[in-house]
């Protein structure tokens, strides 16, 4: 009998082919540990919701916040201007008078 080199080659992948299909049985994956890592992620990524939740209502009550401080901000303001006004329509009327009418304001004031 003689053996050719294509009969070895057969032979070679016959044994290839057969020790791949015994191995593939040692190859299991652990679907119940997948499961449960996915399981754990989700349930992180669930806590990661409610605490954003939670930093977008604390965000709205600062905005809240921020807004009212501001219409404060805007009502002292307009305050200070009018005050400003005053006091300028005050001190450009004391100008206005006369050195003869000022002495007679504080002479009749203090007597």
């Amino acid at each position: 009998m003689k053996i050719n080199k294509t009969d070895i080659l057969l032979i070679i992948i016959a044994l290839l082919a057969g020790y791949t299909i015994f191995q593939m049985n040692g190859i299991k994956t652990d679907v119940a540990g997948y499961n449960d890592k996915i399981e754990s992620l989700q349930k992180e990524i669930d806590s990661v919701y409610t605490a954003n939740k939670e930093i977008d209502n604390q965000i709205e009550k600062v905005d809240n916040h921020i807004v009212n401080v501001d219409k404060e901000i805007d009502n002292v303001t307009k305050n200070i201007t009018i005050i400003k006004n005053n006091t300028d329509e005050k001190v450009n009327s004391i100008t206005t008078i006369g050195n003869v009418e000022l002495e007679q304001l504080f002479a009749n004031r203090y007597n």
